[in-house]
């Protein structure tokens, strides 16, 4: 039995769901009737495309939070690499002024340095210095003022064969075809004086001196160098002070004139022999030669 609606004024109203369905027949209608199929279609296909749509959306969302996982994960890893290699490391110990001056430390401005240290420049400066006071040899100058030659007769009191044998003894021969005239009068004898500055704290004894090259144009008119103290046969200079030693030359002067004998005197070069420092009251230590070059300075003269 149908039921039927209130009534207005004798007007019967349909239900709402007849209403409805009658409203929907009739946009039916209007719109062809049989045209329904293709706006339906659509209808579906705006919904596929739209839940198409959403579906993509979603899985770039999940992407997108699968990509924020990695990238958090590869930051973990990466730190705790870090720290496994920090602590693979040593800890480096921060030394304290004590532990890095142990033992006996003197303060020298700002710093600390060992005892020891010290030690060990001060053996080697010794060492330096007595090497030094050893070997090193003194420093000898020209006394210009007492050099001289003397015209003496050689021969006054020996003959030309003892000479040659005192000679060869006590001085350096150099030239002993040169030393074959008997006239006195051929043969000059040249006494250059030297200062000597012996810097060590050792006695400095100089037994010999010998000629060690010459730059005069006739070098084999020399017959030989040495130390002219013959009784002793050694000069002496104590520790820290200065002495003079001779040196004894003699030249055969024949056919020579005063350039010539001037030059051939300044123009020696003198070396010491066999010198040594006393180190026991019998023992010397043998050092290093001092060459001696005669200076410019010297005037001698044939005849003075």
């Amino acid at each position: 039995m149908a039921k039927h609606n209130p009534s207005m004024g004798g007007l019967e109203v349909p239900e709402t769901d007849d209403l409805n369905q009658e409203l929907g027949r009739q946009l039916l209608d209007s719109n062809g009737g049989g045209n329904f199929g293709p706006v339906s279609n659509q209808i579906n296909m705006l919904d596929n495309s739209s839940f198409a749509s959403a579906s993509k959306r979603y899985d770039g969302i999940e992407k997108v939070d699968d990509l924020s996982k990695a990238k958090k994960k590869a930051k973990k890893e990466e730190e705790n690499d870090f720290m496994k290699s920090m602590a693979k490391r040593p800890v480096p110990v921060r030394k304290t002024i004590d532990e890095d001056n142990a033992g006996a430390v003197v303060k020298i401005g700002s710093k600390f340095i060992k005892v020891s240290k010290i030690v060990k420049i001060a053996v080697i400066l010794v060492v330096v210095l007595a090497l030094f006071a050893l070997f090193v040899p003194p420093v000898i100058t020209t006394n210009v003022v007492d050099s001289k030659a003397e015209n003496n007769n050689i021969f006054a009191s020996k003959g030309i064969s003892e000479l040659k044998v005192e000679y060869a003894k006590n001085y350096s021969m150099v030239e002993n075809s040169s030393f074959s005239s008997e006239k006195a009068e051929n043969y000059r004898e040249v006494f250059l004086k030297f200062n000597v500055y012996n810097l060590s704290f050792f006695q400095t004894r100089i037994p010999q001196f010998e000629l060690a090259a010459s730059k005069s144009t006739s070098p084999d008119r020399i017959i030989y160098v040495g130390n002219d103290q013959l009784n002793d046969n050694a000069s002496v200079v104590q520790p820290f002070s200065k002495g003079e030693v001779t040196v004894k030359v003699l030249i055969n002067v024949e056919n020579l004139d005063d350039y010539a004998f001037r030059d051939l005197v300044r123009g020696m070069v003198i070396k010491t022999k066999d010198m040594g420092r006393k180190i026991t009251k019998t023992t010397y230590c043998p050092t290093i030669p001092a060459y001696i070059f005669v200076s410019d300075s010297v005037d001698v003269k044939l005849n003075p």
